[in-house]
């Protein structure tokens, strides 16, 4: 089984094309938040991974409390379990942070890998060009074919470590992992919105209700992943002061 977080198509596509190569279920774990699901059975799995993007150098807060309060049951002890993670350069202390929830619950992570996709983060970071895009992208599929093979014989696996310095770890989780929740409040909906629910629908925390045929954000607790912003078809969705005259970004290669 792979459980894969996806807000805009890059972690969704290397979790398919995973699953289609070494023939397992995949699940979404949007999919499993939005309808507050909170126990898996993994009887039939010889193999158990986690695909998801990070956020501030970390894994983001809403995939950390997700799997901290999942009851994963029969996990078989010869299990290979792994954890993909996409970014835009780097992972920072998601793998550390994946081995510690993991640990807490009596499982051994066999192997974690990094692949570098398009960073979509607009409201901070203009969006590539489309061909920087397509080359980057072409890198990735080169790099989770690479993973592919090595989850295949199970190898055992480690990212790079890069250390961060102790004032940023400090920033990371007293002022980024806060924003990331209270991500909501920066959201709004300009004049080209046509009430289609889009955002409402796919929401992993249930947070958007459509009133009087707009979207409303109801409260902070964000999981940021951009998902409403990027894929709204009028692009009427907006965040902060800068989104308006950027692009949005969905990965060309999945159906969301």
């Amino acid at each position: 089984m792979i459980l894969y977080f996806s807000g805009t198509g890059n972690s969704k596509y290397c979790a398919e094309k995973i699953a289609e190569k070494i023939g397992c279920e995949l699940c979404s774990i949007n999919d499993i938040m939005k309808n507050s699901v909170s126990e898996i059975d993994v009887e039939r799995s010889s193999v158990f991974g986690i695909v998801c993007p990070t956020y501030d150098m970390d894994m983001a807060y809403a995939v950390v409390e997700f799997l901290d309060g999942l009851s994963i049951k029969n996990l078989k002890d010869n299990c290979y379990v792994f954890a993909v993670f996409t970014c835009g350069k780097s992972c920072g202390t998601a793998e550390e942070t994946m081995r510690g929830l993991l640990s807490k619950k009596g499982i051994t992570l066999s192997a974690a890998y990094k692949i570098e996709m398009p960073d979509n983060y607009i409201p901070m970071f203009p969006l590539m060009e489309i061909d920087e895009q397509m080359k980057m992208l072409e890198s990735a599929d080169t790099t989770l074919n690479g993973v592919i093979g090595s989850i295949e014989q199970r190898k055992q696996a480690t990212i790079e470590v890069q250390k961060i310095p102790a004032p940023m770890k400090l920033m990371i989780k007293k002022v980024a992992v806060p924003n990331q929740r209270k991500a909501t409040k920066n959201f709004w909906v300009n004049g080209d919105c046509i009430g289609c629910g889009l955002c409402e629908a796919i929401c992993p925390k249930n947070l958007i209700q459509m009133q009087n045929n707009k979207p409303v954000w109801t409260k902070d607790d964000c999981a940021c992943c951009l998902g409403c912003l990027h894929r709204c078809p009028k692009q009427a969705i907006q965040y902060g002061k800068k989104t308006e005259k950027t692009g949005r970004y969905v990965n060309p290669n999945v159906k969301m």
